[in-house]
């Protein structure tokens, strides 16, 4: 099944270009591999560099063979963990960019069997994973450019928080029943949780019991638990808002 949305997505060639860059910004930041990475407990930067290679060649792995690889992936060299990152970021943009957005692959997410969605996931890995390694190194952290930014916010909340992944009210500890809207940019989302589902629209139609604003860099990383939703402006029911942000971390753990 084919994405029904790819119009709202970037270029994909912006796509390996944020790969490209993120990867090189890890690679530069990361000289000491034994710091430890503040938003990954009980991680270092080699197990965070090791990670992110093992997933990339992970995705290769299952572009390859339209199905899903066994993980953790096995039978890499981590000796020199900054020289396999780099090698798998090569592979895997030299594989998207052979079969391209369209070609018809297995993905985690049903919505969308497409190629286009590693483009898209591999990118944003790059980039949630660009900022532990700057936080892990004590450096300042790259702020993501907007259009990168809203459409990570997009992903995170349509793919990761409003899946077919609620289906048991045990399923959640942050069993939220509200409607929040979050505002970022030039995009908007409602929000609408409950107990056993979260459904995720485009838009700012209607009422809500939380509304929140930001900016896209921002709101991005507070999705991902990267950063605080100090800068944030928020009305309404705040109380909801520590609720609804572990509702979120539940999505992407």
């Amino acid at each position: 099944m084919a994405p029904t949305d790819v119009e709202d997505r970037l270029p994909w060639e912006l796509y390996l270009a944020v790969l490209s860059a993120e990867v090189d910004r890890i690679l530069q930041v990361s000289q000491d591999l034994d710091a430890s990475v503040p938003n990954c407990p009980g991680w270092t930067v080699r197990d965070l560099l090791d990670h992110v290679a093992r997933v990339f060649r992970h995705k290769v792995e299952s572009i390859r063979t339209a199905s899903e690889p066994p993980w953790p992936i096995t039978g890499l060299d981590s000796s020199d963990v900054r020289r396999l990152l780099a090698d798998e970021a090569a592979v895997l943009i030299a594989e998207l960019q052979q079969r391209g957005p369209r070609q018809i692959r297995h993905t985690w997410y049903p919505d969308d069997q497409s190629n286009g969605f590693w483009f898209r996931r591999m990118a944003l890995e790059a980039t949630v994973h660009r900022v532990d390694a700057e936080q892990a190194a004590g450096v300042s952290v790259q702020r993501v450019e907007h259009s990168v930014a809203e459409d990570g916010i997009d992903e995170f909340l349509s793919v990761l928080v409003g899946g077919p992944w609620w289906d048991d009210e045990d399923e959640t500890a942050h069993p939220v029943d509200a409607v929040v809207r979050i505002r970022a940019g030039a995009r908007s989302w409602t929000v609408d949780l409950s107990r056993t589902q979260v459904v995720v629209t485009a838009g700012s139609d209607g009422t809500a019991d939380l509304d929140l604003e930001g900016d896209p860099h921002d709101v991005y990383l507070w999705l991902w638990g990267r950063g605080d939703a100090t800068t944030f402006t928020l009305e309404g029911r705040k109380e909801l808002l520590e609720a609804v942000h572990g509702r979120f971390a539940e999505a992407s753990a």
